[in-house]
């Protein structure tokens, strides 16, 4: 089957709201416009919350398959909005100031990367027509897409085409998000409920898959089965309550039965892409207010929004992660609103922070070079993000108790309780057996790893990030001669860390004391 299966054009009415006004080819449903039932949120996804208050956007999204049940097909959507006063053929339903309209494309892989460049392109020659009347140049992008993306689209190709590194760069994450990039990457292995939420549905998108692309063949095979609509599903419940029907004692018998019922059958020989988003574990890159009601329906979910009511919800999530652009600064946090032991799971280690640091320099040094480097790229960073993915399996399988700390007792303790932890470890894969346990960057406490710990600890707290540059400036013109005061403050810091962080500082303890003997 062909990967690209339509090109829609989305609009907003103002009696009656968000519907498709054109598809090529003709959707066949039963709704309206021949909108399939398994499509009915499309509308509502295609055109951004708050429609009016901006003049562009692009949409990554996830729908239902209609063709296999079970399955999802992706989507991205690019939306513009014209002055009504500048079209040259206006239809009788124009009566307000401004026209808003999305052009779409559906397929049935995600090619969120590559599609958007071009979706871009074309929506903005459609408006340039000032006449929507005219959809020839849709049929022929349609054309055109199907004659690149063909039905061939495999392997490493695709791979790479997935990732466009252009267009999701995880460079960009590390960059905004820091030393916190690290923490994100570990909050999705854990199947909690977490909001993403920003100003623009590109940033969003950005953002989520660029995390989503860290985990190896994730991004090109591991959300097949992973929108909201999918995991709330009957077909869904009735598993689930199988599984718990059942009465299970040994912790490998319950990977096993898991791994039974797991669609992504199709794993590599280190067991990529880990099942992360199947069975009732959801990932939307986007959800209008149409679809909240779902959340609750849902064991686990990774859902972005950009209205502000998902936000009010607070008792729907255990993370809220707030992506806020003034304009010239964005502001990135990380707020665990029901779950406070969360927050100490998921502390960074010293091994962590010092592994996230490494990461981060040498992005910032291959961006400052400007060069086509591989150290430093989103190839490279998504081979550390893989050793580092490997060395914490072969720990959490080994149990060795000297290294287990060094990723977080707590941390490695609540994943084991995991879906895709047990699955990972109760299969056989060739190459995960050679995997040494232990963390990279495990080595003994020094005073780099105080400044790093101060480092993330004042941009894990909202507006505070300017600090940074203000205790460096600080630093520079004081000089040594407060050395008294700056013990003083050291000690205060440091009392205030290890309430702030009791067991992320006992594990640190119990890694760094074989050592010090």
């Amino acid at each position: 089957m062909h990967p690209i299966l339509n090109v829609v054009v989305v609009s907003f009415h103002h009696k009656r709201g968000c519907e498709v006004e054109y598809s090529h080819p003709k959707l066949d449903g039963s709704g309206e416009a021949g909108l399939p039932d398994e499509w009915h949120l499309l509308p509502s996804l295609a055109l951004p919350d708050g429609v009016h208050n901006c003049q562009k956007d692009t949409i990554f999204f996830l729908l239902p398959s209609k063709e296999e049940p079970g399955k999802c097909v992706f989507g991205i959507s690019c939306y513009r909005q014209i002055d009504s006063k500048e079209l040259l053929n206006k239809s009788d339903d124009v009566t307000r100031a401004s026209v808003q309209k999305a052009v779409c494309v559906l397929s049935r892989i995600p090619l969120f990367g590559p599609l958007k460049a071009k979706l871009e392109v074309i929506t903005q020659a459609y408006f340039e027509q000032k006449d929507f009347s005219k959809v020839d140049v849709l049929a022929q992008m349609y054309t055109n897409l199907c004659d690149i993306f063909d039905e061939n689209l495999t392997g490493e190709y695709f791979s790479n085409l997935a990732h466009h590194v252009s267009e999701i760069s995880i460079q960009e994450l590390f960059v905004r998000f820091r030393h916190r990039a690290l923490l994100l990457f570990k909050l999705f292995l854990l199947e909690r409920k977490v909001l993403f939420i920003a100003p623009t549905g590109l940033r969003l998108g950005e953002t989520m898959l660029a995390i989503v692309s860290m985990f190896p063949k994730l991004l090109e095979e591991g959300l097949y089965y992973a929108t909201i609509g999918v995991n709330t599903n009957d077909k869904t419940k009735a598993v689930n309550q199988e599984k718990k029907s059942s009465d299970i004692v040994i912790e490998e018998d319950v990977g096993v039965q898991l791994t039974r019922y797991d669609p992504l059958k199709e794993k590599d020989s280190c067991g990529f892409p880990l099942s992360l988003f199947t069975q009732g574990c959801s990932f939307d890159p986007y959800l209008s207010i149409q679809s909240m009601d779902y959340i609750s329906k849902t064991q686990s979910c990774i859902v972005g929004a950009t209205n502000a009511l998902f936000a009010v919800k607070k008792d729907l999530f255990d993370v809220i992660v707030k992506i806020e652009d003034d304009g010239s600064l964005v502001h990135n946090h990380i707020e665990f609103v029901n779950d406070s032991a969360l927050e100490r799971v998921l502390a960074l280690t010293s091994a962590d922070l010092r592994f996230a640091d490494f990461v981060l320099k040498k992005v910032e040094e291959q961006m400052k070079a400007s060069t086509s480097e591989f150290d430093g790229s989103d190839e490279w960073i998504r081979l550390q993000m893989k050793n580092y993915l490997l060395g914490l399996v072969a720990t959490s399988r080994s149990d060795l108790q000297a290294a287990v700390p060094h990723f977080g007792v707590a941390f490695v303790n609540e994943w084991r309780r995991t879906k895709n932890h047990k699955i990972w470890v109760a299969n056989k894969h060739e190459d995960l057996a050679s995997v040494p346990p232990g963390h990279m960057f495990s080595e003994q406490m020094g005073v780099y790893d105080v400044y790093l710990r101060f480092e993330h600890a004042v941009n894990g707290v909202e507006g505070a990030s300017k600090v940074i540059g203000t205790v460096n400036t600080a630093g520079k013109n004081l000089g040594t001669s407060i050395g008294e005061t700056g013990s003083r403050v050291k000690a205060k810091f440091t009392n205030w860390w290890n309430r702030k962080n009791p067991a992320a500082q006992e594990g640190i303890e119990q890694a760094e004391e074989p050592q010090s003997e």
